[in-house]
């Protein structure tokens, strides 16, 4: 079943991607265990690829999902290759205060500050939870609010 492609650079992008790594459809193809007709359908955005495409296309070619779904940020994350261990895409992770040697661990902080959906969900959830939270919150702010006025007395 095809799927229609409102991005019509989508293809453009994956192509771009074969073409950096320097590959013919039939070896890219055998890489991601997809039939040559088929990528080029991708490639020519007549159908979209299944969520198993996005994840071996990550897997193998270390391709950043920003820029082949958004068009955003660079073609490759470069995870524990080009920016050193513990720095995720330039990012110095070590700053946080914790040890980072997990590679699921570095590509959800790749895609946590890089990517503007996971920022948009993150923080929609955030006010969700603060609006259900509102009466709880504000008698926490009250509560510190009357216990810094008795220290002051």
């Amino acid at each position: 079943m095809k799927r229609e492609i409102k991005d019509d650079l989508f293809g453009s992008r994956l192509k771009a991607i074969r073409k950096r790594l320097k590959m013919l459809q039939a070896e890219f193809c055998d890489k991601l265990n997809i039939s040559v007709p088929n990528l080029s359908e991708i490639e020519n955005n007549k159908t979209r690829p299944g969520y198993d495409f996005f994840y071996k296309i990550v897997k193998e070619f270390d391709v950043n999902l920003n820029y082949l779904v958004l068009g955003e940020g660079p073609m490759f994350r470069k995870i524990g290759k080009d920016t050193g261990k513990g720095k995720a895409a330039g990012l110095d992770i070590s700053r946080l205060g914790y040890p980072v040697n997990n590679e699921a661990v570095e590509e959800f902080l790749f895609y946590f500050f890089n990517s503007r959906f996971v920022h948009y969900r993150f923080l929609s959830e955030l006010v969700r939870v603060l609006s259900e939270n509102k009466d709880i919150i504000d008698d926490e702010i009250e509560k510190k609010k009357s216990s810094k006025g008795d220290k002051k007395q």
